[in-house]
């Protein structure tokens, strides 16, 4: 499928109205969820749009660990061949930083191979190729949904584990859930600053934010947008985290281990221009729950993401099962056509699993799939077989990565709508990003730990 980049209007339009900008940030984010950018200077990203170019990479860029070139020995050609950033106009914001925000501006990008397919004299539109790229996989599973009248919105809340510096001065407060002293202590002011850069510069709506239920864990509620702004924002959000915590020096985890448990719930509602919602809610949700399993491969791609599926936690359990506000279940029901998906954590790649929700809820619309798994108003684990098989809950969740993987391999719909080649390349480096894991030291261990909160 084609992929057609326009917004050049735009990108002008920014560029008279912040004349202090002087760089370009073109960003990227890979299958390891590791945010990546090009900073080029703005007279020469306007060079390269008056040439009708785009900056040139080498193609390993989406299959990088670290610095490492995980593909070397298993594919001979990757040194060869060129891909390039393709820039997403109608991303431009401003670098969301109190210091340098007048002077950089952010584009996010496409990852595109080979050379342009076609582009116009006047240089609005570009028709491009991006078949490995995750950002392209969810722009065409959001265009499926449209051509049989489907729209959707979708926000996040992002939780995260913040400690104050350890030279403080202050006395740390005892840690509740929703506690005011706990946020009072040293987290309202970086936590406001953090809300007010993403709202200023980046327009990534916040509605919230308070304590989470762990020791030293906060939680930050993103605004619903449309899919790709709301994944798009959701990158931002993050990154602009860890950078106010780190100017703060305020040591900073996102990941999911114990006893931090810090997840990454994802809100999505449908609606239809073809009528009411309950006539398409019900298989656009038998359509998620058939596929639970295969989306682990995106939402928990970490071995310590699966501590979130102990039964009694509070967070995704261990069953595949749904449940009117019920947060002891994968997906908890919050009104018409509204559900919210408790299985990411932090480490998600969050472009291709928001592509896997809406793929596997078109495919439920369009089939018109019953809805086999009843609404459960209690923690599934506590139920007897019996109780649980009049509910229709016969199926667990994948228990570790590799079960995931493979359920994602052999999942046809997954495999046919987002690509193959994408998938069984995403499957290979996120394995071998786990084996090199394994060899930082056992799950657990305080320098797997450490290696983690580095890169989550």
């Amino acid at each position: 499928m084609a992929l057609i980049i326009d917004g050049y209007d735009k990108f002008a339009a920014f560029i008279t109205w912040h004349p202090s900008v002087q760089f370009i940030h073109l960003q990227w984010t890979d299958y390891t969820s590791t945010v990546r950018v090009r900073i080029l200077t703005l007279r020469h990203f306007q060079a390269l749009l008056k040439a009708k170019s785009n900056l040139a990479l080498c193609r390993h860029y989406l299959c990088l660990i670290d610095i490492g070139l995980p593909l070397t020995n298993v594919d001979p050609g990757r040194p060869a061949g060129q891909s390039f950033l393709l820039p997403d106009f109608n991303t431009i914001h401003l670098y969301p930083s109190l210091n340098t925000a007048e002077e950089h501006a952010v584009i996010l990008c496409y990852f595109g191979n080979g050379t342009p397919l076609h582009q116009d004299m006047h240089h609005s539109t570009l028709t491009l190729s991006a078949p490995f790229c995750p950002r392209r996989a969810l722009l065409q599973a959001i265009q499926a949904g449209e051509e049989i009248g489907l729209y959707f919105r979708v926000g996040f809340e992002l939780e995260f584990s913040a400690v104050q510096p350890k030279h403080s001065a202050k006395a740390a407060e005892i840690h509740a859930s929703s506690g005011l002293r706990a946020i009072e202590s040293f987290m309202l002011p970086v936590l406001s600053t953090i809300t007010k850069q993403l709202e200023s510069a980046a327009n990534v709506p916040v509605e919230q934010f308070h304590c989470e239920g762990s020791d030293n864990a906060y939680e930050l509620v993103l605004g619903h947008l449309a899919p790709m702004e709301a994944v798009d924002g959701l990158v931002t959000a993050k990154e602009t985290t860890r950078r106010v915590c780190r100017e703060n020096g305020i040591e900073v985890l996102f990941n999911p281990t114990m006893p931090e448990i810090n997840g990454l719930h994802t809100n999505i509602s449908v609606q239809s221009l073809q009528g009411e919602i309950g006539e398409v809610e019900e298989s656009f949700l038998a359509g998620m729950m058939k596929h639970l399993g295969a989306l682990c491969a995106f939402a928990m791609p970490r071995p310590e993401g699966y501590a979130r599926t102990r039964a009694g936690q509070w967070c995704a359990g261990r069953w595949v099962s749904w449940g009117t506000d019920n947060r002891e279940g994968p997906v908890r029901k919050r009104g018409r056509g509204c559900w919210e998906v408790r299985l990411p954590d932090a480490s998600a790649q969050m472009y291709l699993f928001v592509a896997g929700l809406v793929i596997a809820g078109v495919e439920g619309v369009r089939r018109g799939l019953e809805l086999g798994v009843r609404d459960c108003q209690v923690d599934v684990a506590m139920l007897t077989e019996e109780e649980r098989l009049e509910l229709g809950v016969t199926e667990q969740l994948p228990t570790k990565p590799d079960e995931a993987f493979q359920l994602l391999l052999k999942d046809e719909l997954l495999m046919q709508s987002i690509g193959e080649d994408l998938l069984t390349m995403y499957v290979t480096i996120q394995e071998l990003y786990n084996k090199k894991l394994a060899e930082v030291g056992p799950e657990g261990s305080e320098e797997r730990k450490a290696w983690l909160m580095a890169r989550i």
